[in-house]
């Protein structure tokens, strides 16, 4: 049968359909591919913003680092202005070191420095200057500038990152026939008159009385050890421990940082008798009879009796001279045996001096009780994990430090952060304190990359020296100034036995003298910031110290 006009007209509108469908289908594909094309477009714009990004941030780095470079050269000393004027004051200072009394001398071909008992590598020093009565001179360089000059820049380094020393045996022939005589004076048994007790502490700046540095030291000058006053006058409160009443005030007296004494310490008793410079040798070499393990220590030697802080690594014997000591290789009975001797002879203070240094780590006290060395052992409220007494913040708690000292030897006065229990087991020394806000009045260094930064390095014994005029040639006037300084500062002496311990509060500067053979530890337990209102305390040290002009 013929198709229909209908039919026609369907089959055409059908193929329509279909061709139309096929249309659809390829438009289709074209809109993915130009999908596709878009992602690819916007994927190459992110990764060019993200090009420039890094562009951006390496052209900014490189811009800071020649911007801290150029900073860097434009602070080098010009030919005008301060900084000039800073190297100039230097250049004069290392002048005056080297004359030894700022006037240059000239010195004849082949005369060039020579060494002088003290191992230094490849560095060579000039020999240590002297007055006809034993004073050595300082150099300058190693004191900080003085209140209303420029602040210097120190960046010194010791590229042996150590000093040491020869030492000195020629005593040891004079020492073999010591009939071990002791002291001349032993302060153990000397005559001491304490003040009268005080179990409620006074907190309105009373105690303890102050008094000038100069007249400290006009009572009883700082080596005359065989010659002291018949008494002497103490000025701290003197707690027996075993006394619970005592005990009770005395800690009064530590929550208000203030300084104390306590004496009748069985532990300290106990180890005096123990301590045999035999039993001591014996742990430090290894050979004991008990299981402690081997204890560390080191021993230090300066031309005379004069011993500052420094770290070696950070000085620099051509920017400072020498250092104010050295290391040896002495082991403890070599070092007892001098002691012994300077004792026996009274080692004059301008005879070389040794001085023997150990501690224990904090560490130890957490360790098993058989891993413990000697110190801890015998020390049993210092190293204790509960709190005593003498360690009242056992996770503040620093170790146990160990200072051997022998007679005439005299350590710079600085300050410990930690609250100080000081134990005195063998001997005596005198500490000389000064309070926080004493600070600006002591010398002590405030450039924080100078080797003996918040210590100082004057020999405050000098202080009555000023108007001597053979004791003046000496000193250089940057020392004669700042000890005209020191000698107003506000000070206290006590003299701290075997038996005794001593508690210096946070901040307090201490400059010690070992009157004889000595031993004593100590232990600290944590920082006290705020101090005490009428002496000082943490915020009084670290405005005293500034910024230390050491920003590079």
């Amino acid at each position: 049968m013929p198709p229909s006009n209908g039919d026609a007209v369907r089959r055409p509108n059908a193929s329509t359909r279909r061709v139309a469908g096929k249309h659809d289908i390829g438009n289709g594909g074209q809109n993915g591919d130009s999908s596709k094309r878009r992602d690819r477009a916007r994927r190459r714009r992110l990764q060019e913003v993200e090009r420039n990004r890094r562009s951006a941030i390496v052209f900014l780095a490189s811009f800071l680092f020649f911007l801290c470079v150029i900073l860097l050269l434009l602070r080098r000393p010009k030919k005008h202005g301060r900084d000039h004027e800073r190297f100039e004051r230097a250049k004069a200072l290392r002048d005056a070191a080297v004359s030894g009394n700022g006037d240059e001398k000239k010195k004849k071909k082949g005369d060039g420095p020579r060494r002088w008992g003290w191992g230094w590598g490849n560095v060579k020093l000039e020999p240590p200057k002297f007055n006809k009565r034993g004073m050595r001179y300082m150099d300058p360089r190693q004191l900080p500038p003085l209140p209303g000059e420029p602040s210097e820049h120190y960046n010194g380094k010791n590229p042996q990152k150590h000093f040491r020393g020869e030492g000195d045996d020629e005593w040891q022939a004079e020492a073999s026939n010591s009939k071990g005589a002791g002291p001349k004076v032993d302060y153990t048994k000397h005559t001491y008159e304490y003040p009268e007790s005080m179990f409620e502490p006074p907190n309105d700046g009373t105690y303890p009385p102050l008094e000038r540095m100069s007249s400290i030291f006009e009572t009883w000058g700082q080596d005359d050890l065989d010659s002291p006053p018949d008494t002497l006058v103490e000025v701290l409160q003197h707690f027996d421990y075993m006394d619970p009443k005592q005990r009770e005030a005395a800690v009064k007296y530590r929550d208000l940082e203030l300084p104390f004494k306590v004496y009748n310490v069985p532990e300290l008793d106990i180890a005096n008798e123990k301590w045999t410079d035999e039993y001591v040798a014996s742990h430090f070499n290894g050979d004991n009879d008990d299981d402690a393990p081997q204890s560390e220590g080191a021993c230090q030697q300066s031309v005379d009796n004069f011993f500052a802080f420094h770290r070696p690594p950070g000085w620099s014997v051509h920017l400072l001279g020498a250092p104010p000591s050295v290391d040896l290789n002495w082991k403890y009975d070599k070092w007892a045996a001098h002691a012994e001797y300077a004792d026996e002879v009274s080692l004059p203070f301008s005879s070389k001096h040794y001085y023997w240094q150990a501690g224990v780590q904090r560490e130890e006290r957490l360790q098993d009780r058989r891993k413990w060395t000697f110190i801890s052992r015998d020390l049993p409220s210092f190293s204790s994990r509960k709190p005593t007494f003498f360690g009242f913040n056992p996770p503040a708690q620093k170790g146990i430090q160990c200072r051997f000292g022998e007679r005439g030897v005299t350590a710079a006065t600085h300050y410990d952060g930690g609250r100080n229990m000081v134990a005195m087991i063998k001997g005596a020394k005198r500490y000389v304190l000064s309070p926080p806000l004493a600070c600006p009045k002591l010398g002590v260094v405030t450039a924080r990359r100078h080797p003996s930064y918040r210590h100082s390095m004057l020999n405050f014994g000098r202080v009555t020296l000023l108007d001597d005029d053979d004791a003046s040639e000496i000193m250089s006037d940057r020392e004669k100034n700042w000890l005209r300084i020191a000698a107003e500062a506000p000070t206290l002496s006590t003299v701290l036995k075997a038996g005794e311990v001593l508690y210096i509060p946070s901040h307090w500067f201490h400059y010690i003298v070992s009157l004889q053979k000595s031993a004593q530890c100590n232990t600290r337990s944590g920082i006290h910031e705020e101090g005490n209102k009428n002496f000082g305390g943490l915020d009084d040290v670290m405005e005293c110290l500034g910024d230390g002009d050491d920003a590079v």
